[in-house]
């Protein structure tokens, strides 16, 4: 390489790299000499490696997982779990109706899920003990409460570790900018983060960083990568510098790749199926979910927020949240199972805990924090339908029978996901630690 190539290629690192210095930059790859800002994709190495060795048949089955996260702490009254025999001051002006499943009843505003109910199960006694948001965050995501020494990682991360990289695409994305404690890969590195998607309900939708920057041609690119091999060679004993170079071949691969392009295009999908969906960002990114799992994501989270109702409880959930994720949930359950995929794609709906069932004094009535009892559907990946664990007390105040705690809901998701959750990690200070966190199946669920 001649002296005016390096000065180029010098200045070229100095300006995409928004003003690291090439020591930070060989040292924790936090930017792409591909004059991309893949940072979360480019550190896919350990995801890059080979999965673990299956033993269930639900790793045989190649099982996807889409969580559907709803931030802020659903009420479990308002929605899985309601209880019309209750006071007024309990159970709200909402009604409970009858689902396809003899027995099993939702909120009113829940008419279409209530139509699919033999697509998903409920866990409804669901308990733990930590009301501040963040905190049950990373519990619910994680299966660990949070301590000051360590992060743990969260499921998303776990899973592109142990079931690797597929078609070119990163095991585990995000849509509608999923962030705070939980999400991330903890321990394990930023190698495992999420790629962040976006919102496809967004008019002229285009995955961030994926389609090559303005001036960057493909030819371009190949030559970057061509310049990026020689100085790999001249550094080739540079361990940090061998260790990213995977990371670089999957991101030339996720940006040349007819497949991964075809995946994100949501554009394709015909216009009388988004509109089942619902054209809001939540049913959009439930379409989306559904065409990454099916192309080779291993992992998807969407974010719905807006469910911390101290107040205007009952006209956000009737006039907005409810009916949103009842369309696009709905209609993600039905897809998939028209395709033939429920049963190799889990679909989890949860938050990080249900709200008082006592109604508060506020001057437009809310419910407040309340993880002494919440609930969890979940469908798909060998988990059969219409089926309900747990039940909550007449008051919905706690467990009456089968108390599920949140180890139990991260051991069940390993498991189907034929990943052993007794299986132990060993942390960047030599701490072994538990996928689980000694959390058992539950086995009613299967």
């Amino acid at each position: 390489m001649d002296k005016r190539e390096l000065e180029a290629f010098g200045s070229y690192v100095d300006k995409t790299c928004d003003g690291l210095t090439r020591r930070e930059l060989v040292k924790v790859g936090t930017c792409s000499f591909l004059g991309l800002g893949l940072t979360e994709f480019l550190a896919l190495k350990a995801a890059a490696q080979a999965p673990t060795k299956p033993k269930s048949k639900g790793a045989e089955r190649d099982i996807s997982v889409i969580l559907l996260w709803m931030a802020g702490g659903p009420s479990h009254v308002d929605t899985f779990d309601p209880k019309p025999d209750a006071p007024m001051t309990i159970r709200g002006p909402f009604e409970a109706i009858p689902t396809k499943v003899d027995g099993i009843q939702l909120s009113e505003h829940l008419p279409r899920l209530a139509k699919v109910q033999d697509k998903f199960s409920i866990i409804r006694s669901l308990t733990h003990g930590d009301g501040a948001h963040e905190r049950a965050q990373h519990y619910l995501q994680t299966g660990y409460l949070p301590i000051p020494t360590m992060e743990f990682p969260s499921y998303g991360a776990v899973v592109a570790k142990e079931l690797g990289m597929k078609n070119n695409l990163p095991p585990y994305v995000t849509l509608l900018g999923a962030t705070g404690d939980g999400f991330g890969a903890g321990y394990l590195g930023g190698s495992l983060n999420p790629f962040f998607a976006g919102n496809p309900n967004d008019g002229n939708y285009k995955v961030p960083d994926l389609p090559l920057p303005n001036g960057v041609t493909r030819n371009r690119l190949d030559r970057r990568r061509a310049l990026l091999s020689t100085l790999d060679t001249l550094a080739r004993n540079n361990d940090a510098v061998k260790s990213m170079d995977t990371f670089y071949n999957n991101a030339y691969k996720l940006v040349t790749s007819t497949e991964s392009q075809k995946a994100f295009d949501i554009g394709q999908e015909d216009n009388k199926l988004r509109d089942m969906y619902g054209r809001t960002p939540f049913g959009q990114s439930c379409l989306l979910a559904r065409r990454l799992v099916e192309s080779g994501v291993r992992f998807v989270t969407i974010t719905q927020g807006g469910w911390d109702t101290h107040e205007n409880n009952f006209p956000s959930l009737k006039n907005s949240l409810l009916p949103t994720i009842d369309q696009g949930t709905a209609a993600l359950l039905t897809d998939l199972a028209e395709r033939g995929m429920l049963d190799t794609t889990l679909v989890l709906w949860a938050g990080e805990f249900g709200r008082t069932p006592e109604i508060n004094k506020n001057a437009n009535p809310g419910r407040d924090h309340w993880p002494n009892a919440m609930s969890v559907a979940i469908a798909g990946g060998g988990i059969k339908g219409g089926t309900v664990v747990g039940e909550t007390d007449e008051k919905a105040m706690g467990p009456k029978e089968r108390a599920i705690h949140v180890e139990d809901l991260a051991a069940t998701l390993y498991h189907a996901l034929g990943i052993d959750p007794e299986k132990e990690y060993v942390t960047p200070t030599g701490r072994p630690v538990r996928l689980a966190n000694d959390g058992k199946v539950i086995h009613e669920l299967f």
